[in-house]
């Protein structure tokens, strides 16, 4: 029998959320945790390359996935994710989790997409144990048989939640006759410096790559008072984190670096889970510091399957072994793709779409210089929640 794919769609953007209770819960920690792997797994796949990734978005796709699932492929999702959407208590934690991400006064603006083929007759109640579990989203019938033109469709949506930044998730023949569901999430972000840099102080300075050679960059300035700290791997390498505050403080970038250059960047990266980043949190405090960051853009396109087949979600990608009857009994179902696109500008004003780290030295003296000419990490923190929206790697700006 004819196996018909499943497209399934995740996509990344950044903006704030407004003041609300911190979630703290077991399932937020949760949620980082296995975004940070999966980004650790994908990083594998790609090298030592400039890169942004959105754990949050894949995340949020991921789990509205569980609920199309059944059988081997659900639970291979449930044991890579650590937790099941099917748990009551499980579900409750994830609207609050959605709800402070979506709070009023936001920079951070998320958006969710069920787009069914015209057709496709549906599991009785799956639409509202969706909606019960999960929340309200977008949710549409497609003419897949179009091919292009619901290619088309599906784009220009995601270009409408990302303000633009997004074009072309889908790549030419993603969608087609065989196409049944495509699941989708956007999260879009676009922040203020708490403090600007002055544009004045940006000039040219080298910037040193991973493999010895040099390139000149634009680099900005500014003198403040940062949360830093140092800290040092398990093997006893030292490196710095520093905090970058947007305006409002409830979103942070946290920048990342060795103290050496040379020192790999991957030696950070694979370290990169939820409890390293609370110690980081945690640990850090206020020192004045001249922090030097060079003006930079990424753009990355992502395959997910081979981390996700490497973390044990196999099933779903298996013709004879995947199990869609929660979403459609009519026929058999298989996951095709898994695609995320993210697109990053960092300024002297701000940000759109980033994540980032530094770890710095307290000094009572004229302020230390943060200096990040190597290859460093970044992430982009949701402060009242912990989830982390974005995280990448800057290797050459």
């Amino acid at each position: 029998m004819r196996v018909a794919p499943v497209a399934l769609v995740a996509l990344a953007w950044v903006a704030l959320a407004g003041a609300g209770t911190p979630v703290t819960g077991r399932v937020a920690r949760l949620v980082t945790d296995f975004g940070l792997r999966l980004f650790r797994e994908a990083m594998g796949h790609r090298g030592d390359t400039n890169a942004i990734f959105a754990p949050h978005g894949a995340t949020a796709m991921l789990v509205a996935l569980q609920l199309a699932t059944a059988g081997h492929g659900r639970h291979q999702l449930e044991t890579a994710m650590g937790f099941s959407v099917n748990d009551p208590e499980v579900a409750a934690e994830l609207r609050v989790l959605r709800r402070a991400l979506r709070g009023p006064g936001h920079l951070l603006a998320v958006a969710e997409g069920l787009f069914v083929g015209r057709g496709v007759t549906l599991t009785p109640g799956f639409v509202s144990r969706f909606v019960r579990a999960l929340g309200p989203r977008r949710l549409a019938r497609v003419d897949f048989q179009r091919g292009e033109g619901a290619r088309a469709l599906l784009d220009a949506w995601v270009q409408e939640q990302t303000q633009g930044l997004i074009q072309g998730l889908l790549p030419p023949g993603a969608v087609g006759a065989n196409t049944r569901l495509v699941l989708a999430n956007a999260v879009y972000f676009k922040g203020a410096w708490l403090s600007p840099f002055p544009p004045a102080a940006t000039r040219p300075r080298p910037f040193h790559r991973g493999d010895g050679t040099v390139v000149t960059v634009p680099m900005m300035a500014q003198t403040a008072k940062f949360n830093c700290g140092d800290f040092e791997t398990p093997e006893g390498v030292p490196y710095e984190v520093v905090e970058v505050p947007y305006s409002g403080e409830e979103v942070a970038m946290l920048l990342v670096a060795p103290f050496w250059r040379g020192v790999p960047i991957v030696t950070l990266t694979r370290l990169l889970d939820a409890q390293l980043v609370t110690t980081w949190v945690t640990n850090m405090s206020p020192a004045p510091r001249v922090l030097v960051l060079p003006r930079f853009s990424l753009e990355t396109t992502w395959d997910l399957r081979a981390p996700l087949k490497s973390l044990g979600v196999r099933a779903l990608f298996d013709p004879d072994a995947a199990d869609f009857t929660p979403l459609s009994v009519e026929e058999p179902l298989v996951l095709g793709q898994a695609l995320q696109k993210v697109r990053m500008e960092v300024t002297e004003n701000g940000t759109q779409v980033a994540s980032g780290t530094a770890a710095i030295v307290y000094s009572r003296m004229a302020p230390l210089e943060i200096l990040l000419d190597r290859p460093f990490l970044f992430l982009l923190r949701h402060n009242p929640t912990g989830a982390i929206l974005f995280v990448g790697q800057v290797t050459e700006p």
